[in-house]
Parts: C-alpha cells; sequence; structure tokens
C-alpha cells in the first residue's frame, strides 16, 4: 500500500486552510473601530478641557472688570455671553456681587460643545467656570 499520494493530497488540503492572504486585513477591520473610538473620546475630552480653560479665562476677565467698578452686572453677563457665542456656542452667564466680592459664574452645555457626543453618555451635561474675586477700593 502506497501512502505517498493520499499524504500529498492531505497536504494539500491543509495547506488550502493555511493559506494567510486576508489574514492582516481580518485583523484590522476588527481593530479599527476601536482605534477610532479612542480617536474620537480623546478629541472630545480635549475640546472639553480647552473650552473650560477659555471659560475659566472669561469668567476672570469679567470678573475683573467688575471688581474694578468698569462693569456692572448686566455688561460682564453681556460681555461673556459675547465671547462664548463667538465660538458658536451657547450657554449662561450670571454675574452677582456683595459688599466686598464679585462671582462670575459661566455655564455652556457639554452637547454644544463636544463633536462627537461620545463624553455626554459619562456626564450630566454642562462645563461650569466660577470665579469669585473681591472688590478693588475705589
Amino acid at each position: 500500500m502506497n501512502l505517498k499520494p493520499s499524504l500529498a493530497r492531505l497536504k494539500r488540503k491543509i495547506a488550502a486552510f493555511s493559506d494567510t492572504r486576508g489574514a492582516v486585513s481580518v485583523e484590522f477591520v476588527l481593530w479599527v473601530p476601536v482605534f477610532v473610538l479612542i480617536l474620537a473620546i480623546t478629541v472630545d475630552a480635549t475640546i472639553l478641557f480647552k473650552t473650560q480653560a477659555n471659560l475659566w479665562t472669561v469668567a476672570r476677565d469679567a470678573g475683573r472688570q467688575m471688581s474694578t467698578g468698569l462693569y456692572s452686572n448686566s455688561q460682564a453677563e453681556d460681555y461673556a455671553a459675547g465671547q462664548f457665542a463667538s465660538w458658536g456656542i451657547t450657554g449662561t452667564a450670571t454675574a452677582s456681587q456683595t459688599n466686598d466680592t464679585v462671582t462670575m459664574q459661566i455655564s455652556v452645555p457639554v452637547a454644544a460643545v463636544t463633536p462627537f457626543r461620545i463624553v455626554n453618555a459619562f456626564t450630566d451635561g454642562n462645563i461650569i467656570a466660577v470665579v469669585t474675586q473681591r472688590k478693588e477700593p475705589q
């Protein structure tokens, strides 16, 4: 009995199953959505942190103008609203004063800022910046 032809046939059949020409394509297709998701989360988080830093700057500037007596509450609110409106987002600005302090609070919805809205699943929805400063003597 000659086993060589049957072994050769068996080797050919096994070789047909071990063709790896499409293996890289399959792995690529499986991993691409994961990398795209990581990139989208990174972009959303970066924009959120940048927006919060910008809101702190606007609140600080408006509070400073109020503490020196140059802006009233409504002028500070209008200034802040104009700043983030120029970025293309809507939000609320609230200014208040006591005898010796001024407070500026700015709130912007997360949904108005993030392009991919992935972060919305992890947060209640607002970026808030609050600055309190002492009034300067006049």
